[in-house]
């Protein structure tokens, strides 16, 4: 029996024999399945690029389309009856189960709660199993391991099935090419994802042919267990899939007013969640029922993660204007009309007080980036203890290297690898782009710009904390 799916990345999701028709049937069918279609995979990365609105139920549905793509490789005889292994079985539930613990706006929940616990740390003691309740990987391991989900697994796949899935997803065997297939550098997940979220954001950023790839790899095995890999005819195409998931990363996934629609959300999360900590829901403008105030009330409760999804936040913020806190009421009403709070981008600083000398462009690219590291790392550390810090600021950093290198010659279920001759290498040690070390950072403030006059005022901080400390660096990295 076959089924299938309309995609527009992969034309088809297709299940075919008893086990997928299962999976369709009951995983996909159940609640905390189904809760995906409410949580966006790019956040608020549509008040940037409008079509971005795909959810995380339809990648999910790609990342288990391109598993079995992989699979097929491991399990040559399987793919057209269906018959995988117990372990190629597992791999495909994990695969479409790998992002079922996802909170509201993807990662944005989590940061939530950091504020949450960083402004009020006396309710660590007080609410223990709050943090707990919005990471998205222990709560996919809660899902699978106690909801319905859990009996849904077991029916399937037998006692015990649903522990060996959540094991793949949270990568307990490393080692593992199951593993390496929903978790690794090259996944389903990003194989999916880069495809996907650049389609319906609309950025052209290099490109991926997935069928070319999938027909390339093969299976090898090594001291670290079995792993896939590529001759050096397809290295190309590799480099290129890790170069294309490397851009996304500017162009849309940091994007400034993605980014900052992050914090606000989170900001405002965080003092919705004061307010019920305190009791004073009358304030919030919550019935005691709003799922919000009965996931605080007891966030061991797994069940009572099901309802927290965009669209309960998004219907919030009607309520949320009308609440009798200043800050809260300002702060939703901005977001619903995208009044985003603006931003000073550090890093653009360093470089333009850098440009005016003519020492630092004698030296090359990779030591210019250092010191434009070492100025804005310098403020980073040291702007939050000047006096006119304000609380409402976020610096939001981030850095993330083109590819995270694992250089184990003979072949590794983590790393990109490439046959040369009768050896297995990363790719890291092939490609002299992705070998090049290349990194892609931000150093951003975001601030409250109903002080008039701040932004300029914050400026003039960041401008300070640099201004002597670029003669230093040139000297000390021109000496090394």
């Amino acid at each position: 029996m076959l089924k299938m799916i309309k995609d527009p990345i992969h034309d088809f999701v297709e299940f075919r024999g008893e086990y997928e028709n299962d999976l369709l049937s009951k995983v996909v069918s159940d609640p905390f399945f189904q809760r995906l279609r409410r949580i966006k995979q790019l956040g608020f990365s549509d008040y940037v690029f409008p079509s971005a609105t795909h959810s995380r139920f339809s990648h999910s549905l790609g990342v288990y389309s391109v598993a079995k793509m992989m699979l097929s490789v491991k399990e040559p005889g399987a793919v057209e009856a269906g018959r995988w292994s117990k372990e190629g079985k597992q791999c495909l539930a994990a695969a479409l189960l790998h992002d079922v613990g996802h909170g509201m706006f993807s990662h944005s929940f989590e940061k939530a709660m950091e504020f949450f616990f960083a402004r009020n740390p006396e309710y660590q003691k007080k609410f223990p199993n709050l943090k707990a309740a919005v990471n998205h990987e222990k709560i996919s391991e809660r899902i699978i391991k106690e909801s319905s989900m859990h009996e849904v697994l077991e029916g399937i796949g037998g006692n015990g099935f649903s522990h060996g899935v959540s094991d793949l997803i949270e990568k307990k065997n490393k080692n593992c090419i199951y593993t390496s297939i929903v978790s690794g550098q090259l996944d389903a997940d990003r194989l999916d994802y880069a495809k996907r979220d650049s389609y319906f954001a609309g950025i052209a950023s290099g490109g991926i042919d997935l069928g070319w790839l999938i027909r390339n790899l093969k299976v090898n095995s090594g001291q670290e267990g079995e792993f896939f890999y590529a001759d050096s005819k397809a290295y190309v195409s590799l480099e290129q899939f890790a170069v294309t998931l490397f851009q996304l990363y500017p162009n849309i996934y940091f994007h400034k007013k993605t980014r900052g629609l992050e914090y606000m959300f989170s900001l405002l999360m965080c003092h919705v969640f004061e307010l019920i900590a305190q009791g004073d829901l009358d304030s919030l403008g919550l019935a005691i029922d709003h799922p919000f105030v009965v996931f605080f009330k007891d966030p061991s409760d797994i069940n009572n993660s099901l309802f927290l999804d965009d669209a309960t936040f998004l219907g919030s913020l009607y309520l949320f204007i009308n609440s009798k806190n200043g800050f809260i009421s300002t702060l939703a009403r901005r977001i619903l009309e995208r009044r985003i709070y603006p931003l000073i981008d550090v890093w653009e600083i360093a470089e333009g007080l850098a440009g005016y000398n003519k020492k630092f462009y004698d030296l090359d690219a990779q030591k210019r980036l250092i010191i434009i590291n070492n100025l804005c790392n310098g403020v980073r550390q040291e702007i939050a203890n000047t006096e006119d810090w304000n609380e409402s600021n976020y610096y939001d950093f981030y850095s993330r290297p083109i590819y995270k290198k694992i250089n184990n010659t003979g072949g590794h279920p983590q790393q990109i690898n490439v046959k040369i001759g009768s050896d297995f290498f990363d790719i890291s040690s092939v490609s002299p782009i992705i070998g090049s070390e290349a990194s892609f950072s931000i150093h951003r403030i975001y601030y409250d710009d109903s002080i008039e006059g701040y932004g300029e005022k914050l400026r003039e901080i960041i401008e300070g904390l640099m201004s002597g400390k670029l003669t230093d660096y040139l000297n000390t990295i021109s000496s090394s």
